[in-house]
């Protein structure tokens, strides 16, 4: 790729937007599109000069998925493809030997770990814009429920119990009203369980590796960018 920067960012994007501050997407170099489905990306580089792309949010069910050899064509077209936080990190996963590049947290534990299912970032939204969260992913609730065992609130048992129940359930029941529920089975104080509610932003990594993609701007930026990869401890 030549060293020269390619302008501009078209970011496919929908329910990981919730909780980013709106002022990181009034660049005017920054395209702002609905989350990604098969034959979005096609389309864009038949009609479009090459430029910059990230994938982060993208739909499965109503639609079929984006597929890799459209991304493989456009990056043998000359774009440059960035993939975080939800579908994005999946697919550079899948493609970083082969030009994508991974960004963040939620990449970086697809990339270390094989056995890591699609499934955990997985979740329902609004159909329109804003897209909103309907459920809350697993990888989230993780988060959190490590947190909690790390202070003590609960044990390693009952996180993996929490876990497990929650991994065989449809995603769509995920919320956190259901995370409620399994916690004050646990006998976990209901006051305790509604102030980690409140603060649950935090544990949201899929829209925390969205900002500082924004904060960082790497398409602005001339060779190889990438935050998070394979190697990373």
């Amino acid at each position: 790729m030549s060293n020269k920067a390619l302008e501009g960012c078209t970011l496919f994007a929908g329910p990981s937007l919730q909780g980013v501050d709106s002022q990181l997407l009034c660049g005017e170099d920054l395209v702002l599109r609905p989350p990604v489905k098969r034959g979005d990306i096609e389309r864009l580089v038949a009609h479009s000069p090459p430029s910059n792309l990230a994938i982060v949010d993208g739909v499965f069910h109503a639609h079929p998925a984006v597929g890799h050899a459209e991304i493989l064509e456009a990056l043998r077209a000359g774009w440059r493809i960035w993939g975080l936080s939800s579908m994005g990190a999946i697919r550079a996963c899948e493609m970083d030997t082969l030009g994508m590049t991974g960004f963040g947290e939620v990449y970086r534990q697809f990339a270390s770990d094989p056995d890591m299912s699609d499934d955990e970032v997985t979740l329902i939204h609004q159909a329109q814009e804003p897209f909103l969260s309907l459920s809350e992913p697993l990888i989230h609730i993780r988060q959190f429920l490590r947190q909690w065992s790390t202070e003590e609130i609960i044990t390693p048992a009952q996180e993996q119990h929490i876990l497990n129940h929650l991994k065989n359930m449809w995603y769509g029941y995920r919320t956190l009203g259901c995370l409620k529920e399994v916690l004050l089975a646990l006998s976990v104080a209901e006051k305790q369980i509604d102030g980690a509610i409140e603060k649950f932003s935090t544990y949201r990594i899929k829209s925390l590796d969205l900002t500082n993609f924004l904060k960082l701007q790497p398409w602005t930026r001339t060779g190889k960018y990438n935050v998070a990869s394979r190697d990373t401890a």
